[in-house]
């Protein structure tokens, strides 16, 4: 669709694996999405962080057009990712290959990770 648009356009993809519960409400008052919780301050750091993370002793981003970025923090969340990863290129929708990163570290968050794939846009 990129040639027929009047302005050139490019998404890049970000997913937070969190594999803790979380609870997510919508506060009418303030028109916005608000996470409960003491415990998810954590998350609500790193959901505020991770759009803008570095992949660590390189000063490229994390996120680039044509991929997607999944950022986790335990190995086994990174297992069950993979085998959608895997699945999904075997579809042809994915390109071989998954880079796995560590990112920089951020303010109040240390030892995140991710994968990023390749869109096969072609398929």
């Amino acid at each position: 669709m990129s040639p027929t648009l009047k302005v050139p356009l490019q998404t890049t993809q970000l997913i937070l694996v969190h594999s803790n519960p979380i609870e997510i409400s919508f506060r009418k008052d303030e028109r916005r999405f608000d996470v409960e919780g003491a415990y998810n301050i954590r998350y609500e750091i790193m959901k505020k962080r991770i759009d803008k993370v570095r992949i660590r002793e390189t000063k490229q981003r994390l996120t680039q057009p044509g991929t997607i970025a999944l950022v986790y923090s335990y190995a086994r969340e990174a297992e069950e990712y993979r085998k959608y990863i895997e699945f999904l290129q075997n579809k042809n929708i994915l390109k071989p290959g998954i880079e796995m990163l560590e990112l920089e570290e951020l303010q109040g968050i240390s030892g995140l990770k991710a994968m990023r794939v390749e869109i096969n846009f072609d398929a």
